[in-house]
Order: C-alpha cells, then structure tokens, then sequence
C-alpha cells in the first residue's frame, strides 16, 4: 500500500473506532483496563494481550471472534483491539499475515454482530 493510502485507511479506522468511542460507549478514547474481578472480560482481555506480543494477530482475532457476547464491554474490548492493530505499520502487520483492510472487515463485522449499522465506505 503506498504511504498517503495507508495514513488515509488508518485515519479511516481511527475514526470510526472514535466515532464508536463517542456514541455508543460514551467515552472521549478507547483504552481496556482491567480490574481483579474482570472475570471472562479479563481472561479475554489477557489472552488478546499475549497473542499480540507474540504477533499471532490472526490467532487474536479468531480469540475475540470466539468471545463475543453483546455487552458494551466486549465491544469497548473489540474496539482497543482493533486500534492497537491500526496503530501497527503496514509491514509490521503483512509480517503477521495480516492488513489494514483485514482490521476494516474486522470493525465491520463486530459492529455488525453487535447490531450496529453504520454506512461503511470500502477502504
């Protein structure tokens, strides 16, 4: 991907992860935190950590997929997840097996499983 379209598909991704943030889960960003009692949240939450420090994105995502549920927790979850993939660059992600576009249908797929419907433009 040439450089202008990479910063173009994440500022794309970045915006809508934001505009997620702001209407749905009344928050000025995204960050996960977990406390001691985080429960199936948290082992999700930690699992998602460790397979990003080992670069397995694809495993990653296959682990949030697998842990849905409709709370506004997973989807703040989902939403972390996939900006810290956006803040990775292009090569650090094909290293992985993975890509920007691959993040974009990731979004799509967790607001669409969540019941949110929002005018998606292809990137």
């Amino acid at each position: 991907m040439i450089r202008h379209e990479q910063d173009w598909a994440m500022r794309q991704i970045q915006s809508l992860v934001q505009f997620i943030a702001r209407t749905i889960l009344n928050k000025d960003h995204i960050s996960y935190e977990i406390d001691e009692e985080a429960g199936q949240m948290g082992q999700l939450y930690n699992r998602l950590k460790e397979l990003l420090l080992t670069d397995d994105i694809c495993e990653a995502e296959d682990v949030l997929h697998d842990g849905f549920n409709e709370s506004k927790d997973y989807l703040r979850l989902a939403m972390w997840f996939y900006n810290e993939l956006n803040m990775m660059t292009d090569e650090e992600l094909e290293a992985s097996g993975f890509s920007r576009d691959e993040i974009y249908e990731g979004l799509r797929d967790v607001l669409h499983q969540s019941g949110i419907s929002l005018p998606m433009i292809e990137i």
